[in-house]
């Protein structure tokens, strides 16, 4: 299972290594409010992807430039949006708006000569987005986010938060409202809510919040709504749409406009709703409104301001493109940090003997929860800041969460004279006492039997992207280690498949679950130990080629990288013969990578080849639909009428296209949908690809 360990050894040069990276970040940012890294970092990274894509002419599999990060969990009915509900590009300096400001100021002067060019700024809430529907002035939905196509339906949720309109029917004030009115905000929890909350849950012995957005999330996706009216959220709105263009076009023709009617029609929202004609005025707007932000006197989380064009005919006119409105961005704010002290540092050994240096620091809070430990990646990194144990640093949470030494507390540590001694990394690994080698920024534990690192081999098999063997985590893992000498996936299925069968029985014990029991004792009743057997035998059955790959623990080759090797070698013997020439040519296969995989020890899952057991080693490809695309290349952009965004690639694949993200002289066809991206479109223009409608597409191919 790719974890926090393998994220930190990312390879920002190598495409595949950081398509899989910030698949899995956004996956840690949208399900689990749990990112791994600052915002900051997450979009520099992410511009480096488009970069290696844009260079290579293809996308990786499950690639985040191509989707929208997505807060679906499961457990309540999806419904998809009327519009899609996009996410906002961020910038991180006053230069970068500035530029984007005068861009867009130019092309809606060109475009618009006679017109009065205004933007407008508002908090960029951190909470959860949130779509109202009302149907002839009654709410008749409440849909999440998600993947910007669809999300989940919690209206029963919705109904309990005091501050958001039920009926808009009986405003004197108000204009007739359309048969469909969209209403989008933020569901946010205040301050108050919050510190009550968290003092409930510290009273009952539960873990706490770790910040507002955390609990806000958990608060709205809560099975039974009673819990989440006890919650105290609130919903700030921020956009109003309608189907009926007309209605929209007259009675909301700008977003001040548009901020003026959900005033009136009772919906909470920032109060400066001003537009700004003036760049310069609306920049100390933004410093003002910042220095409201530090000084804590909002209810609620913000991180920056949304600046967006003001009149909706602009809005309309730059557009979308696949992920971002053209018309808005959202200017990020720096976190603030913490100065605390590092009072020692240990260090742990990952799945590939990586040894990862993590400091103890004096616990200090920091949004919203106490931190006492925070990894310092390398001995680079160490280095670069100039970190020693007994110096005071400074301390922030990458994206609210993950805590992070960003550098020396300088002022402190002259202030208060401390003592400080070097951060020494051993020379020995801390878990085996093997000698350590040097590999490029890291130092490596090359005992590939250390036993920390064969649990954690084991314990990334059994994850659900690989073989998906329930129950069997690193504290089982562990007990299986040192009481049945389970140190590898040969001994995991040799212990639970091969003995199992071979047992016949003897004085002792009446069945192998009885010997298992006794080996392993206290803790594990029959049930548990009938839920490992059961598990690990039904793997046998279940697991497919690139899982098998994925499994292998080679540093860099995840799930994604699984899938493209298996989908390329076609077996598992095939591939364990490859050559660097062979994997060279693989797009999304860099050198290091190669190297990697060529210089894996293996020898751990020779079961899965031997013979031992009956594993399906080869790939079972998709379901070909039909021939129509042979030997065609095809790039879609925009919103399709007829698939979802994840089964467009799909489609074309089975009918015999190679798919792919990005425009170059190779592509036949860009085949557009609602709202396509312009980039895209010019790009294709300027190479002279073919451009061509989605349902013109269709005829021409007979699809």
């Amino acid at each position: 299972m790719y974890n926090l360990s393998d994220f930190l050894r990312r390879d920002t040069s190598d495409q595949a290594s950081l398509t899989e990276a910030l698949a899995w970040a956004s996956m840690k940012y949208y399900v689990e409010n749990d990112p791994p890294v600052s915002d900051f970092e997450f979009d520099m990274e992410f511009k480096q992807l488009q970069r290696l894509e844009q260079e290579s002419g293809i996308v990786l599999p499950n690639s985040p430039t191509q989707r929208v990060g997505s807060d679906i969990q499961g457990g309540f009915e999806k419904h998809r949006h009327i519009i899609p509900m996009q996410s906002i590009e961020n910038v991180y300096s006053d230069g970068e708006l500035q530029e984007w400001l005068a861009s867009t100021s130019r092309q809606l002067r060109d475009a618009f000569p006679s017109d009065e060019i205004s933007f407008t700024y508002e908090p960029k809430y951190d909470g959860l987005s949130i779509s109202l529907i009302y149907t002839d002035g009654v709410l008749t939905d409440a849909v999440t986010r998600g993947n910007q196509l669809e999300g989940e339906s919690v209206l029963a949720n919705v109904r309990t938060i005091r501050n958001v309109p039920l009926s808009l029917v009986s405003l004197a004030d108000a204009p007739a409202l359309p048969h469909i009115f969209e209403v989008r905000g933020e569901v946010l929890m205040p301050q108050s809510s919050f510190d009550r909350l968290n003092a409930e849950k510290a009273a009952n012995g539960e873990k706490p919040f770790a910040n507002k957005r955390n609990a806000a999330s958990g608060s709205l996706k809560q099975l039974d709504p009673k819990v989440t009216a006890r919650r105290g959220l609130i919903v700030n709105a921020y956009a109003a749409y309608s189907t009926d263009e007309e209605w929209q076009r007259t009675q909301m023709p700008s977003q001040e406009a548009t901020l003026a009617l959900l005033d009136r029609l009772g919906f909470s929202h920032y109060a400066e709703s001003a537009a700004f004609s003036d760049v310069e005025a609306l920049a100390n707007a933004i410093d003002r409104f910042n220095e409201i932000r530090t000084s804590h006197q909002l209810p609620y989380d913000c991180d920056g301001v949304v600046v967006k064009v003001n009149l909706r005919r602009h809005q309309e006119f730059l557009g979308l493109n696949t992920t971002f409105p053209n018309w808005c961005k959202a200017r990020k704010f720096p976190q603030e940090a913490q100065s605390t002290l590092i009072r020692g540092v240990t260090f742990q050994v990952g799945m590939t003997g990586h040894v990862t240096p993590v400091a103890e620091l004096d616990p200090t809070a920091i949004s919203g929860s106490i931190v006492s430990r925070a990894t310092l990646n390398n001995e680079s990194y160490i280095r670069q800041l100039g970190l020693t144990i007994g110096s005071y640093v400074f301390v922030q949470k990458a994206g609210e969460v993950i805590p992070q030494v960003t550098g020396l507390d300088d002022a402190r540590n002259a202030a208060e004279a401390v003592e400080t001694s070097a951060i020494t990394f051993p020379t020995t690994c801390p878990c085996c006492g093997t000698a350590l080698e040097r590999k490029g920024e890291y130092w490596i534990c090359p005992n590939h039997h250390c036993r920390e690192q064969a649990i954690q081999r084991l314990e990334y098999w059994c994850g659900k992207d690989c073989a998906n063997i329930k129950g069997l985590g690193p504290e089982v893992l562990a007990d299986l280690y040192d009481r049945l000498d389970v140190a590898s996936v040969n001994d995991l299925y040799r212990v639970f498949v091969a003995d199992a069968k071979s047992f016949e029985g003897d004085i002792f014990h009446a069945s192998y679950a009885d010997f298992l029991q006794e080996k392993l004792g206290d803790g594990y009743a029959e049930k548990k130990i009938a839920q490992m057997l059961d598990g690990v035998q039904q793997s046998v059955q279940t697991l497919t080629l690139d899982r098998i790959i994925g499994g292998l623990g080679i540093d860099g080759v995840g799930k994604i990288t699984g899938k493209l090797l298996a989908e390329h070698f076609g077996s598992l013997d095939a591939f364990r013969h490859a050559t660097l020439d062979e994997l060279l040519l693989i797009d999304g296969i860099g050198e290091i990578m190669a190297k990697n995989i060529l210089e894996a020890d293996l020898s751990d899952y020779s079961c899965l080849w031997d013979g031992t057991l009956a594993i399906n080693t080869t790939y079972q490809a998709a379901e070909k639909l039909g021939s129509s695309l042979d030997g065609l290349t095809i790039i879609f952009t925009g919103t399709s009428y007829r698939f979802k965004r994840d089964e467009i690639k799909d489609f074309f694949i089975g009918h015999g296209a190679k798919y792919v993200g990005s425009v170059s002289g190779k592509v036949n066809y860009v085949v557009t949908g609602d709202a396509p991206g312009q980039n895209k479109l010019d790009k294709a223009r300027q190479l002279g690809v073919e451009v061509i409608a989605e349902r013109d597409f269709y005829a021409k191919f007979g699809l």
